[in-house]
């Protein structure tokens, strides 16, 4: 049976204007409190604010991280390469401990913005902390999503080679790599698996064409193989730099809405529902 007072805090990173999505990303966070935290540090704010109970905004200058990289961890970044914020926030922890009290967590996590989640607690294992790494991809760590059990957290600012993944300007997926899974690994085995957090990265579901509709803290997808699945979470990063992707801004209001190729869209009408059905043809 599930710990329900296991505590998880992903560490997230964001240097610019946040998304236009951003909005609905925080709404889907939500309803995963009190087991799921969110601390957003982004470059475009002057005071901490408290979006809802899950998620906490941050202010925090791009320098400011190259500050604390030299100072607490003798890491020097070499500019400001953004593509490789996936790799440094792995280190945040180490950075913004004592400012967040972080210690509070069972376990500390980095995940992407570009996605909407679902119910996270019922993706989660028994006895979660007899695991190194929870992670939404099959035997890797996963860039959108990944937990780090913090009683393993630390041989990561101990690996001898953590610099060479830190300094280069050149961008690598560290993040994503069996190098850390490795690394954290220790004495206890990861739990590394797409079915329920993420089933669009499964055998005989599709990753391409596919749509989810997020309502009242629960997600479901459904592809083109007629697969409806509820899911921990919908990925949308092929979907969201393309111009043809568009937010209607009154969903938020809603108990309900959908992601597909061309957006986010409100309330579940006949001739929404179709459009996105029809979105899986294309």
């Amino acid at each position: 049976m599930l710990d329900i007072q296991f505590k998880s805090a992903f560490l997230v990173p964001f240097f610019g204007e946040l998304p236009a999505y951003f909005p609905f990303w925080v709404k889907s966070c939500e309803l995963n409190h009190p087991n799921f935290h969110w601390f957003v540090y982004n470059d475009r704010i002057t005071e901490p604010k408290a979006l809802n109970p899950a998620v906490t905004l941050i202010p925090y200058q791009f320098d400011e991280m190259v500050a604390d990289f030299k100072q607490r961890l003798d890491i020097n970044i070499p500019g400001r390469f953004l593509r490789r914020v996936c790799d440094y926030r792995l280190m945040f922890y180490f950075l913004r401990n004592d400012k967040e009290n972080l210690e509070r967590y069972d376990f500390i996590g980095f995940t992407d913005m570009d996605l909407v989640y679902g119910q996270l607690w019922g993706c989660m294992p028994e006895n979660m902390a007899s695991y190194s790494m929870i992670s939404a991809d099959k035997d890797r760590p996963c860039g959108p999503f990944t937990l780090i059990n913090r009683s393993q957290i630390h041989a990561l600012k101990e690996y001898k080679y953590i610099k060479n993944h830190m300094e280069p300007k050149e961008h690598r997926t560290f993040n994503e790599s069996e190098e850390l899974l490795q690394v954290v690994s220790g004495n206890l085995p990861p739990y590394c698996r797409a079915d329920l957090l993420q089933p669009t990265m499964t055998k005989g579901v599709s990753n391409t064409k596919v749509y989810a509709i997020w309502e009242k803290g629960r997600v479901t997808i459904y592809d083109v193989y007629c697969n409806r699945l509820e899911a921990g979470f919908f990925h949308f990063s092929r979907y969201k730099d393309k111009k043809r992707f568009v937010i209607d801004v009154d969903a938020l209001h809603h108990d309900r809405w959908g992601v597909f190729k061309f957006g986010i869209t409100g309330f579940m009408s006949r001739w929404n529902r179709t459009k996105m059905n029809l979105s899986l043809l294309i």
